[in-house]
């Protein structure tokens, strides 16, 4: 276990300060951003303004004027006017704060003149005098990338809004400083609200455990999980509870792995303070459990809720299989089957047909998995008739299920769209769920 939280460990604890929030794609956003500091670069360039365009720096969200983010402006050639223009993501919201700037916009105290963003942008100017060589930035709001522009020019540049008018933010009116996230409740009350909702999906709750995370906010622990479905979550002190000031969040990772061939079962790397894995297992699998973001030497509640594997799943194409097939179900809310499959089929990589046959006014179930080595693409489509039932992107990559009734015919076409590995196989159950009833007409 030592070697699999090891490695893990050092490819994911930086994932654990990433970005989440924005639904724009992080590449298109920082492609976004680097074109508008580019923009804004050449139109100061054209009026013959000497213009740097600084390294990019990282925001956090718990990057207060305590600990805010220092930024050192690169040296120019002499000018009138020095502007400084730093830009991040819209929804970002920062001040920036400048030492030994006269009053004029913004608020003055002792760690210098405030100014805050506006739609994700701030602009500062001084002419006649010299600008300070050091400015701190802190976050207001969210968490990204920022990006520092610099111009000397003999007179004042264009304004901001003019060369971007999709930065001005409309009428500035002063920000008010947001208060700390109130601390979240105790780990087995937020564990308590947990089982009872798997109480209701019909889960079994098994004793709790306590792991225990070293000096790095970084643990593991190990667990025995009988064939069937597992929900295992792990809930951390909020380190707000005993520092009620501190700015900082609870964002808790961690991944589950089976311990004979280290095989990723379930990862939670979102940005919620607790995790959340989930996996399915076709005989009893011994599992290890690493996690990272808790406070330094403080317990990790570990809760843990499990469903039995349905019944009537083919054994055909081994045990791993079965559990994927079970997950696909359990995603759906489906934790039993009426009665074995009436057709099995199986396939590999690529566009396949697989005919089905029909009893007139039955509806069924066709449950895909894959089989054998990895997928990245795994989609199910029926044809009945003029009618469509589809599963086009499944459930993390393994599988997936379509539901549909026969109406008057007795047959129908499937198609499995299988791409990943080029050795990737793939296994097709169809179940009836109920005959003689008719559905309607296709």
């Amino acid at each position: 276990m030592t070697s699999c939280a090891g490695r893990w460990l050092r490819t994911s604890v930086a994932v654990c300060v990433m970005v989440a929030g924005t639904s724009t794609h992080p590449r298109e956003a920082r492609a976004e951003l680097r074109e508008s500091v580019e923009r804004l670069a050449q139109a100061w360039r054209g009026v013959g303004a000497s213009v740097v365009i600084d390294k990019t720096r990282f925001l956090e969200d718990d990057s207060d004027d305590k600990t805010p983010v220092v930024v050192v402006l690169p040296e120019l050639p002499e000018g009138e006017c020095t502007t400084v223009v730093m830009i991040g993501a819209r929804g970002l919201g920062f001040h920036v704060r400048v030492p030994g700037v006269v009053p004029g916009n913004g608020s003055d105290d002792a760690e210098g003149k405030r100014f805050p963003s506006a739609a994700g942008a701030v602009s500062i100017e001084r002419c006649g005098e010299a600008m300070p060589r050091r400015l701190a930035v802190a976050s207001d709001s969210g968490q990204g990338a920022l990006e520092t522009v610099v111009a000397r020019s003999s007179r004042p540049l264009l304004p901001l809004r003019t060369v971007l008018p999709e930065r001005s933010g409309g009428l500035l009116l002063p920000v008010s400083e947001p208060g700390p996230l109130p601390p979240l409740p105790p780990p087995d009350q937020r564990a308590d609200v947990a089982e009872m909702r798997a109480k209701r999906d019909g889960a079994t709750i098994a004793a709790r455990r306590s792991w225990t995370a070293g000096a790095d906010g970084a643990g593991a622990g190990e667990e025995t999980l009988a064939a069937g479905c597992h929900t295992l979550q792990l809930f951390a002190l909020d380190p707000r509870a005993a520092h009620p000031k501190r700015r900082g969040k609870l964002d808790l990772d961690a991944e589950l792995r089976g311990m004979a061939d280290d095989r990723l079962l379930a990862r939670d790397r979102t940005d919620a303070p607790d995790a959340q894995l989930s996996a399915c297992v076709g005989e009893a699998t011994r599992v290890g459990v690493v996690f990272a973001g808790s406070a330094p030497g403080a317990p990790v509640l570990v809760s843990h809720a499990a469903w039995p594997l349905p019944r009537h799943l083919p054994e055909l194409w081994g045990t791993e299989a079965r559990g994927r097939m079970a997950h696909l179900l359990l995603a759906r809310h489906v934790v039993s089957l009426p009665n074995e499959p009436v057709q099995l089929a199986q396939g590999g990589y690529g566009l396949t047909p697989v005919p089905l046959s029909l009893e007139p006014g039955a509806c069924y179930l066709a449950v895909l998995t894959r089989a054998k080595e990895t997928a990245r693409t795994l989609g199910l489509r029926v044809h009945v008739g003029p009618s469509d039932a589809a599963d086009d992107r499944g459930i993390d990559q393994d599988g997936a299920a379509a539901a549909f009734c026969a109406g008057q015919r007795q047959s129908a076409l499937a198609e499995v769209e299988a791409r990943g590995a080029p050795l990737l196989g793939w296994g097709l159950a169809l179940y009836r769920l109920q005959s003689g009833l008719w559905g309607g007409t296709y």
